[in-house]
């Protein structure tokens, strides 16, 4: 029976045995109040774990870090044989200490533990999402189409009749079939059916005549996550599974969904057959719920932003759709902007969002029906923007030349606020509507656009806009309010990421707008160094993370989110990785000065 908790990082990286043997060299030490632990400069010869009390860290007299009940200190100094800082219990404290030889005996051993003491940044946040309570449950992140299983599929030939198709179906209770016709494969489904009796289409004609040859396939060790965003986005009930090219199953949405949302509410079909503004609102309370159960199961801030982003986008859209009048929906664009527009928007926030008009169109309708739009999104749960970066605002309801009047106002006249709007636009992703309209503005920008120093010195200069709160020896920043020592996320870590990856995209020509994909593209483009891009998607990613599980528990306190964290609540691995994130804002801001000049300004 194991005497003490070693089930947290970065010991559920081990093995039950690996974590007997260390306990069995382990051994308790107690230091009395104000005594002193490690001096600077002292040589280490264990790695210690509080038992009881509390243990401070300081520079001087500055105070770095505190560790509380089963934190972990000091790794960093574990490696190097030395400690760089001083460490003093606060009060009387009980320490299991764990000799070095045998921690670093099982770093070598065990690469995962060991990713604890030397990975870089990029591997050590991905270690965090190997945690034991992650690993519960498969989840979508890592499960493949073949883990889920699929249908067997039914074939028949393109000169069997309709008949013989439906007797198929009934035999293998299918809604669907697969229909060979020479090297070409088709898909007959109870949708084609419905057709073929409206059209008042004989029974004996030959199905081959009736289904589709254009088929969506996914291959079997593919993803089970990218088959249900694919569904999702293209508004699919199936999919083909193939393997080694061919044919071998059909992927139905409900499974995918099923074994998605661990059997909750399917949100897609009730989106598609909603009739009511009501009946939306219910829905998009489902969406919060499947975050929840999806952030429980391991699914990481990155790939659970893509699918709510999916999912909004066809709330958004079939509210707008009964909203307004088929002539405006005909002509117009609806655009996310902001975190919503590049997919990074998880829990709901402000409303940012936009309505491009084509040219020439006498639309009175228009004013009161993005109104109407606005006032069914803050119904749905989105609060209205206060910057008014909203369809009912008129400066974010334009035709496209006015819109195109608009980017070249910013472009010549590019003060704080025309470059703060300039950034929102950056992050637009069509809705619904006419997408041709977004893609001519985004084409004026770029042909607008000079090789102008000057002008991407003054759109990159946000990313100074917040102090980053990492002062030396990777001391956390923190600033008391109603008692609490507390860090702003997205001030200081998330916001100076994602402005920087946007602007860099901007002066090369990207039109990705998620940060994540940003910064693949500048990486292939040689425009970012490739590591660098690696440790700011999972900086980033990390920082998401835990501003969500911020915002989870502030909507289980009944309070909105906020972006504030309280890092003495973290764990130790936590602290450290959040340290490691910080770490590589300062690093990209520095990168971001040097490469634009910002101490010009």
């Amino acid at each position: 029976m194991s005497r003490f908790d070693l089930s947290q990082p970065p010991f559920d990286n081990l093995s039950p045995a690996e974590r007997d043997a260390l306990e069995a060299r382990a051994d308790i030490v107690y230091y009395a109040d104000d005594a002193q632990i490690i001096g600077p400069g002292q040589s280490i010869d264990a790695l210690y774990m509080v038992i009881k009390g509390v243990v401070c860290e300081l520079s001087d007299d500055e105070i770095l870090s505190r560790y509380h009940l089963r934190d972990v200190f000091d790794a960093r100094a574990l490696v190097s044989a030395r400690a760089a800082s001083r460490f003093v219990a606060e009060e009387e404290t009980l320490l299991l200490a764990m000799p070095r030889d045998a921690v670093l005996a099982l770093t070598d051993s065990n690469p995962r533990f060991g990713a604890y003491f030397y990975a870089g940044v990029a591997e050590k946040m991905g270690m965090l999402a190997q945690r034991a309570g992650y690993r519960e449950l498969q989840t979508l992140l890592a499960a493949t189409i073949r883990d889920a299983g699929c249908r067997q599929p039914v074939f028949i030939d393109a000169a069997d009749s309709i008949r013989d198709a439906a007797a198929a179906m009934k035999a293998r209770r299918s809604k669907s079939v697969l229909v060979r016709d020479g090297e070409r494969l088709g898909i007959f489904t109870t949708t084609d059916f419905r057709d073929v009796i409206l059209n008042g289409v004989a029974g004996t004609e030959p199905v081959g005549r009736h289904c589709g040859y254009q088929l969506l396939t996914i291959d079997i060790d593919d993803f089970l996550f990218n088959a249900l965003l694919l569904m999702t986005q293209r508004n699919l009930r199936r999919l083909v599974v193939t393997e080694n090219g061919q044919a071998v199953g059909i992927l139905a949405q409900v499974d995918v969904l099923s074994y998605f949302s661990n059997h909750s509410h399917l949100i897609v079909q009730r989106l598609d057959r909603a009739e009511t503004l009501d009946e939306l609102a219910d829905i998009a309370g489902q969406i919060d719920r499947l975050v929840r159960i999806l952030s429980g199961h391991g699914v990481k801030p990155q790939q659970l932003g893509r699918l709510v982003q999916a999912l909004n986008a066809r709330l958004f859209a079939r509210a707008w759709r009964m909203i307004a009048s088929p002539r405006l929906a005909e002509n117009s664009c609806l655009l996310a902007m902001g975190s919503e527009g590049r997919g990074e928007q998880i829990l709901k926030t402000d409303q940012d969002n936009m309505l491009l008009l084509r040219d020439g169109e006498d639309l009175p309708e228009a004013a009161a029906c993005c109104d109407a739009f606005s006032a069914a999104l803050a119904r749905f749960g989105y609060p209205p923007c206060p910057g008014g970066v909203m369809v009912s605002n008129p400066q974010w309801r334009l035709s496209r030349n006015a819109m195109r009047d608009r980017i070249y106002g910013w472009l010549t006249r590019p003060d704080g606020e025309s470059m703060m709007r300039l950034a929102i636009f950056c992050d637009a992703d069509p809705v619904c509507g006419d997408a041709s309209l977004l893609a001519d503005c985004r084409d004026y920008l770029q042909a607008r656009l000079q090789d102008d120093a000057g002008f991407f010195s003054r759109f990159a200069r946000a990313v100074d806009q917040f102090d980053t709160p990492l002062g030396p020896f990777s001391r956390l920043r923190t600033r008391v309010r109603d008692g609490r020592e507390l860090l702003d996320l997205k001030k200081g870590g998330i916001f100076p990421l994602v402005h920087g990856l946007r602007a860099l995209a901007l002066e090369n020509g990207i039109a990705a707008a998620a940060s994540a994909e940003r910064a693949r593209q500048l990486a292939l483009a040689g425009k970012l160094d490739a590591r660098l891009a690696d440790d700011i998607q999972e900086a980033l990613g990390f920082l998401s993370q835990l501003r969500l599980e911020r915002g989870l528990s502030r909507l289980d306190a009944g309070q909105p989110p906020d972006n504030l964290i309280e890092p003495e609540s973290l764990s130790t691995l936590e602290r450290d990785l959040l340290k490691d994130a910080l770490a590589v804002v300062k690093r990209f801001k520095a990168q971001l000065r040097h490469h634009y000049r910002l101490g010009s300004f």
